[in-house]
């Protein structure tokens, strides 16, 4: 029995130790990132700013891998001393964050129990990876965030931000790709440049597609819906 506890407790560390995948987005342990001063969680910057005292503060989306009082909206103030440092451990400053930037950020002041609540003494910042738009991150987004945009108007923003399609062209066929960490079914349109009429290609749970049949010298319209929003639109002629 006491081998079996050890072999099951051997497990359990291991299992804490793993990085958590989110389609893609790998996030380390968190504590990678822990500090003595305060405490770490995994967040997406929305903006950043600075308040009518001078102090800098970031407004983010906690993930929901966090415990339950770290997943949500909140406006994080910065400490007189706050260290901020991108993916080499180079410090930076406020002004190199960016929205969609996946951060590990640490606290050491008070939160306060408003919405989006508030985050005193933010000791550090520390730039993980980075998305550009909400479908490669909205695995991690806690439900019911997306509707909360009236409170930080640039949540809104990046929600609309559109999915880039790449695209690459062959002899009577396109193949596009996309990223995007939700777990759907995509539709893939298609249609004549110049006509308003979308054709539907087909239908994927994959995240790239190749559409056949075209006719070679005919320029082309592409889109996917992705998360109910509709990606760019990019064109292309088979050859």
């Amino acid at each position: 029995m006491k081998k079996l506890l050890a072999i099951l407790l051997s497990a359990l560390m291991l299992v804490t130790a793993m990085s958590v995948s989110a389609f893609g987005v790998d996030l380390p342990d968190i504590s990678e990132y822990e500090s003595d001063e305060g405490v770490t969680f995994y967040a997406l910057i929305i903006s950043t700013g600075t308040s009518k005292n001078g102090k800098g503060f970031v407004n983010i989306c906690g993930f929901n891998v966090n415990d339950i009082n770290h997943r949500g909206l909140y406006t994080a103030s910065f400490s007189e001393d706050v260290e901020i440092l991108n993916a080499d451990g180079e410090v930076i400053t406020i002004d190199d964050l960016k929205q969609g930037d996946i951060v590990a950020l640490t606290y050491s002041g008070e939160a306060l129990d408003l919405y989006p609540g508030q985050l005193l003494g933010t000791t550090r910042v520390y730039v993980i990876d980075h998305v550009d738009t909400f479908g490669e991150i909205s695995s991690l987004i806690p439900y019911g965030c997306v509707d909360y945009g009236e409170y930080i108007p640039a949540w809104n923003d990046f929600l609309a931000k559109q999915a880039e399609l790449d695209c690459s062209v062959s002899d009577g066929k396109v193949t596009l790709s996309w990223k995007d960490t939700s777990d759907e079914t995509y539709t893939v349109y298609y249609k004549r440049s110049g006509s308003s009429e979308w054709l539907v290609a087909g239908t994927t749970s994959k995240h790239k597609v190749n559409i056949h049949g075209l006719k070679n010298g005919i320029s082309y319209d592409f889109k996917v819906e992705i998360s109910g929003e509709d990606s760019e639109t990019v064109t292309a002629t088979a050859r």
